[in-house]
């Protein structure tokens, strides 16, 4: 077994995007402030922007994915975790790579919003939209060369091959 690091996915451009909501909403704020001054409860709404703002900025750049030869790490938080969550896979026992999409992050026309890697004892999900593609392919490419027979659904193929580009084009 190989313990040295070969890789890492590095966040995109979209990993920043609660920052920008929360930037939104307090710039709102401010205006409401402004114009009408400052009332009952506005400290409290104040507080609770940039806690909520922040705490959902601080899940989206938690999540850590890398590998050596090996084995694939995963590390990082669930919105409701007290402590960071970790799962690994080996690559050797991958029995399935697929792309999925979850019930609650429905977009028509969207093909998938994340990718499984499926083992017996694990499942790291990776969400490509949080993610540079370049690593991503990387990584899958690597997962391909030693377990081709993980590779159950077309659409990871395609997208390995620069498919689906109008969605995850984060480099």
């Amino acid at each position: 077994m190989t313990s040295r690091e070969i890789g890492r996915l590095k966040p995109s451009p979209r990993s920043y995007h609660w920052l920008f909501v929360w930037g939104v909403l307090n710039a709102l704020l401010a205006v409401g402030i402004v114009k009408r001054g400052w009332g009952h409860g506005v400290g409290m709404m104040i507080i609770s922007s940039a806690l909520v703002g922040g705490y959902m900025f601080f899940i989206d750049i938690s999540h850590k994915i890398w590998w050596t030869a090996d084995q694939i790490w995963w590390r990082g938080w669930d919105y409701l975790a007290i402590k960071p969550m970790r799962h690994t896979v080996r690559i050797g026992e991958l029995t399935e790579v697929t792309a999925a999409n979850h019930p609650g992050n429905f977009v028509p026309g969207k093909p998938f919003d994340r990718f499984l890697l499926v083992s017996r004892a694990d499942t790291i999900t990776i969400l490509p939209s949080f993610h540079r593609r370049e690593e991503l392919e990387d990584l899958l490419r690597l997962i391909h060369e030693k377990r081709s027979e993980a590779f159950t659904d077309p659409q990871v193929l395609e997208f390995m091959d620069g498919g689906f580009a109008e969605w995850w084009r984060y480099r």
